[in-house]
């Protein structure tokens, strides 16, 4: 095993449990022999313990994520509609859903916001800001009856709704999606979240 591979494999069977257990389900020994990984000391020696290993694997759900939301975006160029927009955020989320991954990935997203604002750089949720910031940019033209206070509202709103979406809260029973329901499900969050943005302004 090449020392690139190793950190790789750890992130990867970290993901895994921490998804299922949770932080306070996942011992370093499951992770390591999840891994593959025969040295005991090489969570300590990649991460420093524990505790980063979990910082570093959400923050890699985080970035990729944020990368795949840029990539959409960029991509629309200057020409993007209200559900293409609304497509290229929920899409990265929906992939990590049908990849069996959404539900951790959820409560990655839920938990960035919840720690102290100083820690947002480090854990990936001013990234995350600075993206939402960019679609609203994107947004404000097609929807001049919200201003950017009712806009910013309504997008979080997207994004709770996706985030629902991604630990199963929205399945009422229905199994779990895998690869080939990727289009059928962005578009079921995609319709909506472009009704909800069109709509009037309250009152």
């Amino acid at each position: 095993m090449t020392e690139v591979a190793t950190p790789v494999r750890l992130l990867d069977a970290a993901e895994e449990l921490l998804a299922t257990a949770g932080a306070a389900g996942t011992s370093v020994r499951d992770v390591l022999r999840r891994a593959g990984v025969a040295n005991a000391a090489a969570v300590g020696y990649y991460f420093g313990g524990k505790d980063g290993l979990v910082a570093a694997v959400e923050r890699r759900v985080v970035d990729g994520v944020v990368a795949d939301r840029e990539r959409a975006l960029a991509g629309l160029g200057g020409h993007a509609g209200v559900e293409a927009l609304v497509d290229g955020w929920v899409r990265p989320i929906v992939a990590l859903r049908c990849a069996g991954r959404g539900r951790y990935a959820a409560r990655v997203f839920t938990r960035i916001f919840d720690q102290p604002p100083d820690r947002w750089e480090a854990n990936g949720a001013a990234a995350v800001r600075a993206t939402a910031g960019r679609y609203c940019a994107a947004l404000a033209p097609l929807l001049p009856h919200l201003d950017g206070r009712e806009l910013t509202w309504r997008w979080q709103c997207v994004t709770a709704t996706t985030d629902f979406y991604a630990i199963g809260a929205l399945d009422f029973g229905e199994p779990a999606p895998g690869p080939d329901d990727v289009d059928a499900h962005v578009r079921r969050l995609v319709v909506p979240g472009a009704a909800l943005l069109r709509a009037d302004p309250a009152g």
